[in-house]
C-alpha cells in the first residue's frame, strides 16, 4: 500500500509537469499553424470568387437565348461550381458557398451539396460525359446518408474494374432524367459482386409525366461539401447557414444591380455580394472555431500519449530510485548497527577494572570492529564516487596480466579452502583505470571463493567477443533464484538470507563491480548453470 501511494504521488507530480510541457508545445504548434494557415485560408476564400469576377475560370457560364437560359445549363454551371469549391477550406473543417449571376442579376448557378460527373455508355458502344445533379431529388437526411457512405472511401472516384476496400466494382447503375448534358439523378447504385451500395435512392418526381431512364456508367466522380472534417450533419447545417447568409445579403440589398461599379455588399458573417467584373458573384464561407487544430489532432494526441507515458516512466524511475535509496539506507544502517553495538559494549567493559588479559582482548575486538567499519565506509565512498562519475585514470592495460595477478593473489586462500582455481585467459587489452579494474576483479574472485562449495572449482575465463572483452568468473555452488539474479549487484543485497557478515566482505563487492564496469562503458550480469553460478563482465576492448 505504501509503495502504491509512493508511485501515485510521483506520478501525479510527473504528470503535472508533463502536461504543462505538452500544453506549451501544443500552444507553440497552434501559433505556428495559425501563421502558416492564414495565407492559405485567405487564398482559398477568394480564389474562386475572384476568378469568376475576373473571367479567369476554366469553365463557361450559360448565355441567354431568345427564350432566356435553359434550366439544365444553369445546373451544369452549378455542378462546375461545386467541382471547384467542394474541397475549399475542407481541410480546416470549413466550407465555401458560391452563387453566380448575369449582368441583370439572374442566378446562373450555385454550389451544390452533392454533384458529380460520369461517363455514360451509349448504344454504339462509346461513352459520353455527363454532369450529375443530385440536390433537387434528395432530402437533407438523404444528403447526409450519401455523405456517410462516401466517407467510407478514401477517394470519391469510382470506375468499373477498380478495387476499393479489396472488392472490385462490377457495375454502376443510374436512374434519372437526362436534359442536355445533365442527368438529374433519382437512384445511383454501385455493385461490388453481390454487395449493392445504394448511394442515392429517391422517389422524387422531378419531371411529372415523364418516366426516368436507366443508364449504365463506366465511371462516376462525386463532389460533396458534406464529406470531410466535422461529419455530414454538422456540414449540412453549415451549408444551410451559408446559403441563408447569401439569401439575406440579397434581400437586404434589393437594388444591388443598380449600384456603382466595384461595390461589395456585406452581410452577416462572411457573406459578400460583388456586382462588378465579368460575372457578379455572391460568396459565403465558414471556419469552425477549432480550425487551428486542423492537421494537428494526430500530433496533439500522440504527444499527449507520449507525455502520459513519460510521466509513467518518470514516476516508475523515481519510485524505484526512492525504494533503492530507502533500501540502501536501511541496509547501511543495519550493517553499521552491529559493529557499533559491539564497540559500545566493549568500550563500556573497558571502563571497568577488568583483568589485563581481558582488556587486551577487548581492545583487539574494538580495533577489529573499527577496521571493519572503516572498510565499509571506504567501500561506500568508492561506490559513491564511481556512481557520481568520478574521474578514471585511463591508460592502455594488458587485462590478461591484470587478471593473472589477481588470481595469483588468491591461490593460497583457495588452497586453504580446498578449492581448485582454473584460468583460461586469451590475450586482451583495455583502456581503463588499473586500480579500479583490479578492485572489480578482486571482488569477483573473492565472491566466487566465498560462495563456492567445498572442494569445488572456480574458473576464470577471459575471451574476446567481437570488439568487446568478456571476463567470466564461474564457481560451483547452489543456483540462485532467477528473480534474484538481477539484484545481486545492488548494495548490501544478500540473496541467501542465511549468509551473514561472518562470510566476510562488506556487502558492496558486487555493487562496486557493476559501478566500475559501467564507468568503463561496459555491463555485467549473472547466470545460473548446472551446478554453479557464472558472473560475467563485458568491457570495450582496446582495438
Amino acid at each position: 500500500m505504501k509503495d502504491r501511494r509512493l508511485f501515485f504521488g510521483c506520478f501525479a507530480k510527473s504528470l503535472l509537469i508533463s502536461v504543462l510541457l505538452w500544453g506549451a508545445a501544443v500552444g507553440a504548434m497552434l501559433w505556428l499553424n495559425y501563421r502558416w494557415s492564414q495565407e492559405d485560408i485567405i487564398r482559398q476564400q477568394n480564389e474562386l470568387p475572384n476568378a469568376i469576377v475576373q473571367g479567369e475560370t476554366k469553365f463557361t457560364f450559360p448565355t441567354p437565348s431568345e427564350e432566356g437560359y435553359s434550366t439544365w445549363e444553369k445546373d451544369e454551371t452549378s455542378v462546375m461550381l461545386t467541382m471547384n469549391s467542394c474541397d475549399t477550406l475542407k481541410d480546416y473543417g470549413g466550407q465555401l458557398f458560391v452563387r453566380v449571376y448575369d449582368e441583370k442579376g439572374e442566378r446562373l448557378g450555385q454550389s451544390q451539396m452533392l454533384a458529380g460527373c460520369s461517363s455514360i455508355f451509349q448504344e454504339n458502344g462509346t461513352a459520353d460525359g455527363c454532369f450529375l445533379v443530385f440536390d433537387p431529388a434528395l432530402t437533407d437526411d438523404q444528403q447526409a446518408e450519401a455523405a456517410r457512405i462516401l466517407n467510407r472511401y478514401s477517394d470519391h472516384c469510382f470506375w468499373i474494374g477498380e478495387e476499393k476496400n479489396g472488392v472490385q466494382l462490377d457495375e454502376i447503375e443510374l436512374t434519372g432524367w437526362k436534359e442536355g448534358e445533365v442527368i438529374y439523378v433519382r437512384m445511383l447504385t454501385l455493385l461490388y459482386g453481390e454487395e449493392r451500395v445504394v448511394l442515392v435512392d429517391s422517389d422524387a418526381d422531378l419531371f411529372p409525366g415523364r418516366s426516368p431512364q436507366e443508364f449504365r456508367a463506366y465511371d462516376v466522380e462525386f463532389f460533396s461539401t458534406l464529406t470531410g472534417r466535422g461529419g455530414p450533419e454538422k456540414r449540412l447545417e453549415q451549408y444551410r447557414g451559408l446559403e441563408a447568409g447569401v439569401d439575406a445579403v440579397e434581400a437586404d440589398n434589393p437594388q444591388w444591380m443598380l449600384g456603382q461599379s466595384s461595390i461589395i455588399y456585406c452581410g452577416t458573417d462572411n457573406a459578400r455580394l460583388r456586382d462588378y467584373g465579368e460575372h457578379p458573384v455572391a460568396s459565403n464561407d465558414y471556419l469552425p472555431g477549432d480550425y487551428l487544430l486542423a492537421g494537428l489532432e494526430p500530433a496533439a494526441l500522440a504527444t499527449l500519449a507520449a507525455a502520459v507515458a513519460l510521466a509513467l516512466f518518470t514516476a516508475w524511475l523515481e519510485t524505484r530510485a526512492i525504494r533503492r535509496e530507502r533500501a540502501f539506507t536501511r541496509a547501511a544502517a543495519h550493517e553499521l548497527k552491529t559493529p557499533l553495538a559491539v564497540l559500545r559494549t566493549h568500550a563500556e567493559a573497558l571502563r571497568e577494572d577488568i583483568d589485563p588479559d581481558r582488556r587486551q582482548e577487548y581492545l583487539g575486538i574494538v580495533v577489529e570492529e573499527s577496521d571493519r567499519m572503516a572498510a565499509l565506509v571506504g567501500s561506500l565512498m568508492d561506490l559513491s564516487r564511481l556512481e557520481n562519475g568520478g574521474v578514471l585514470q585511463r591508460e592502455p592495460l594488458d587485462l590478461t596480466v591484470l587478471v593473472e595477478n589477481c588470481a595469483a593473489r588468491l591461490t593460497l586462500p583457495a588452497e586453504q579452502k580446498g578449492l581448485r582455481l582454473v584460468t583460461r585467459l586469451d590475450p586482451a587489452a583495455v583502456l581503463g583505470d588499473q586500480l579500479r579494474l583490479e578492485e572489480a576483479v578482486d571482488n569477483l574472485l573473492d565472491n566466487a571463493l566465498r560462495h563456492c562449495t567445498p572442494y569445488g572449482t572456480v574458473t576464470i575465463t577471459l575471451t574476446r567477443k567481437g570488439r568487446g572483452i568478456q571476463l567470466t568468473v564461474d564457481n560451483d555452488g547452489e543456483p540462485i533464484p532467477p528473480e534474484q539474479l538481477d539484484r545481486l549487484f545492488e548494495p548490501f543485497y544478500r540473496g541467501d538470507q542465511g549468509r551473514s557478515r561472518s562470510d566476510g566482505g562488506t556487502g558492496l563487492g558486487l555493487a562496486i563491480v557493476r559501478a566500475v564496469t559501467e564507468a568503463h562503458g561496459g555491463r555485467c550480469w549473472a547466470v545460473n548453470r548446472t551446478g554453479g553460478v557464472a558472473f560475467t563482465v563485458q568491457l570495450p576492448g582496446l582495438q
